[in-house]
């Protein structure tokens, strides 16, 4: 029996939309906006516009595929099954490095914490919350989608107000001075374009969860779409705010918090430090938990990675992956690495194995187009070719900057990953057979071919 079968299928859209939501709204917003705004001035305001969209466009084929034809893991299961054995462990890297994201999180919440209790180590901090969502997430998914409904009304609550008391202050000649946009020139605002995807590109992780969804075909593409335009609204406001209220050379890599002590009441800015701050961070790190060991599990049940990893306990957690990611974020806080590093690394492989999936849907639809009829959301096979070439090209062009923007070593080791897996699949999974079970629902009953 396959471990994937284990998984329970219970998570309804609003569940689905609490956990996208939290996934988007969540440490990007927090730990990128400074950053952003430090490369590019008050042109973060016209990145956070375009960014949903370049998203949309860049995520679409994952939504798209997980209409047609939902499954555990799916981007790994899309890449494995369409593309092969090879592509499929390269995106199965490419989502284990991306994850290293667990420390920026962690980071992120440990810098909004200090603001309220000064004198605290941010990086032992960080170990601390992550400790306690990966206990959480050993319970199983739906009380972490629970958990994650509580915390998303909560920091909506408190960026509302972050919005409310900042937009009247706004300086908004400032923000549209032509001096102040794009102060480091056109390369660092596409290099903004890029961070910012992981701020924005949150609604992704829905593709993992076609195992345990209720109705995944019709839930997981209305709430990706739904969940990235509308809070790409809410961004907007909160980059207008932040880059509109103190000089550029004030606010560049600083947290919101520096804003907010200026706009906002006292009373106000420690429910928004407590609500939106340390409510941000914590609902990425919850719903991160809750999907970010399904590509594995799969693999596991594969035979490209040891069975024994990938055992699901009674809640229905794969609690030896759940532990092993947990490991990938601890281990650059113990080794002290800083946020703006690991965002930058992190976003880079994020982008790149994007274009793996776009490649997927590209190849499904000149293969089997039939299988894209199964899709809610009317696709033409010619119209998923022609959103699969754009999505690779922006994503070459995003992903490009941002290594561009990294020490040469980093590029020189993600190579040497890549080389290491094709050597590992050639080796260790040279016997392994993937079926021809596309559309196999492991968790339900089998579909029609």
């Amino acid at each position: 029996m396959r471990q994937e079968s284990k998984l329970i299928r219970n998570l309804s859209f609003w569940d689905l939309m609490a956990i996208s939501v939290g996934q988007i709204i969540g440490a990007g917003i927090m730990s990128t906006t400074g950053v952003a705004i430090g490369m590019t001035g008050t042109g973060v305001v016209l990145a956070f516009l375009l960014s949903p969209f370049l998203t949309t466009i860049s995520i679409f084929p994952s939504t798209v595929l997980g209409s047609a034809v939902p499954a555990t893991g799916g981007p790994y299961w899309y890449c494995s099954r369409i593309l092969g054995k090879v592509p499929g462990m390269i995106y199965l890297l490419l989502h284990i490095t991306m994850n290293i994201s667990f420390a920026q999180w962690g980071l992120s919440f440990a810098s909004y914490f200090v603001s309220l209790v000064s004198g605290l180590n941010q990086h032992l901090i960080a170990i601390i919350i992550l400790t306690i969502f990966f206990v959480a997430n050993l319970v199983g998914t739906k009380t972490a989608a629970f958990v994650n409904k509580l915390i998303t009304i909560v920091l909506i609550g408190g960026l509302a107000m972050f919005v409310a008391f900042g937009l009247p202050e706004t300086d908004f000649s400032y923000v549209f001075n032509p001096s102040n946009l794009f102060n480091n020139g056109a390369f660092a605002f596409v290099s903004v374009l890029a961070l910012l995807s992981s701020a924005t590109a949150g609604a992704q992780c829905l593709a993992e969860y076609g195992g345990e969804a209720k109705n995944p075909g019709k839930d997981i593409p209305k709430a990706i779409i739904l969940s990235t335009l509308g809070v790409g609204v809410f961004y907007v406001l909160i980059s207008l705010v932040a880059a509109g209220n103190l000089p550029i050379e004030t606010v560049s890599n600083q947290p919101l918090t520096l804003v907010a002590d200026k706009t906002m009441p006292k009373i106000a800015f420690y429910i928004f430090v407590i609500g939106a701050a340390l409510g941000s961070t914590a609902s990425t790190i919850n719903s991160s938990f809750s999907w970010v060991t399904k590509p594995l599990l799969v693999a596991c049940d594969d035979g490209l990675l040891p069975k024994s990893l990938g055992k699901v306990s009674s809640k229905g957690v794969p609690y030896k992956l759940l532990t092993f990611f947990y490991l990938i974020g601890i281990i650059p806080l113990i080794i002290g690495y800083d946020i703006s590093f690991i965002t930058k690394f992190v976003t880079a492989n994020s982008l790149l194995s994007k274009i793996l999936v776009c490649v997927a849907l590209f190849k499904l639809a000149s293969t089997r187009p039939e299988i894209l009829t199964r899709s809610t959301m009317n696709i033409t096979p010619s119209f998923a070719k022609v959103i699969s070439i754009a999505g690779i090209l922006i994503l070459i062009l995003l992903s490009s900057s941002l290594l561009l923007n990294l020490p040469l070593y980093v590029a020189l080791f993600i190579g040497a990953l890549v080389l290491f897996v094709i050597i590992f699949v050639m080796t260790y999974g040279k016997n392994v057979k993937l079926e021809d079970d596309l559309l196999v629902n492991y968790t339900g009953e089998v579909e029609d071919k």
